[in-house]
Order: structure tokens, then sequence, then C-alpha cells
């Protein structure tokens, strides 16, 4: 009797902007305990190797870590700015699905994170809920999310080198 509403695009706004800030937090609390490795590694360097040999480890998958949700982020403010476009104009932009699709491939590749898995999957399944889109659609932006990601994935890679540097 009484359903799930269906999800109108503002909804679907609102939690990318809510999961775009979760990544962000988890990006800086990742960000802290490299730099705790980082010191506590240093430290003991000379009396404990192997302990400290550990720690660089542990900072190096943190940063790939980091890298992923630096993805995240990315095709998160992707899906925002073409949203924003359908909501003000209200024209559904080629690409819109395209990253949507993208998001999707992302979430399947993301295992440790459950809760900004749910919150992917969500954005995702508000985003056709909210738009009636035809099957042919989803299946052509499959193809299109893959080379969407790999495009975010790119410009991580080149927003952290120039971080780096």
């Amino acid at each position: 009797m009484f359903g799930k509403k269906k999800a109108t695009l503002a909804d679907v706004l609102t939690n990318i902007k809510i999961a775009r800030n979760r990544v962000r937090i988890y990006k800086n609390r990742m960000k802290d305990r490299i730099e705790k490795y980082n010191q506590m590694s240093e430290r003991n360097f000379g009396r404990f190797t192997a302990v400290s040999m550990e720690y660089m480890k542990e900072a190096e998958q943190l940063q790939r870590i980091i890298q992923f949700l630096n993805t995240i982020d990315i095709l998160l403010e992707m899906a925002e700015i073409k949203i924003e476009t359908i909501i003000y104009i209200g024209y559904i932009v080629n690409e819109a699905p395209a990253v949507m699709e993208a998001i999707r491939e992302l979430k399947k590749q993301m295992g440790g994170i459950p809760e900004l898995s749910v919150m992917l999957e969500d954005i995702y399944a508000g985003f056709y809920a909210s738009l009636d889109m035809p099957q042919d659609v989803k299946i052509r932006s499959t193809e299109e999310g893959k080379k969407v990601l790999e495009e975010a994935q790119k410009i991580s890679e080149s927003r952290e080198e120039k971080l780096i540097s």
C-alpha cells in the first residue's frame, strides 16, 4: 500500500552531492593515515626495519585507494553536471546515461566500502527510475560508460601527478 516514492532528478542530485562529500571525507581520513604511517615508518627505520617496511606498504595501499576514490569523485562530478543540465534545460544530454553506466561499472570493481557502494547503486537506480529510458539506450550506454570510466581514471591520474609536482 505504501510503496517507495519514485525518485526525482532532484533526489538523485542530492544523493550525488552527499556521496561526493563522503568520498572527500574518506580521502581526508586516508591522507591522515598515510601521513601517520610515513612518520611511524621514518621513526622505526633504524631500529625495526621490518615494521618500517610494513608501514610503507600500508601507505602505498592507501594511496591506491585514494586514487580509486578520486576516480569515483570525478565520475560523480560528471554525473552532477549532467543531471543539473537535465534539470535546468529539461533536455536529456546524450552522455548522462553513459556516465551512469560508468558509475555502475566502477561500483562492480569496488570492494571494500559497502556504504559507498550502496550510495552509488541508489544513484544509478534513481537516475533510471526518474527518467523513462528505452532499453536500447541503456545497452548502448554500457559501452560508452566504459570509455567514460577510462577517461575519469586518466583525469584522476593527471590530477594526482599535478599534486605531486
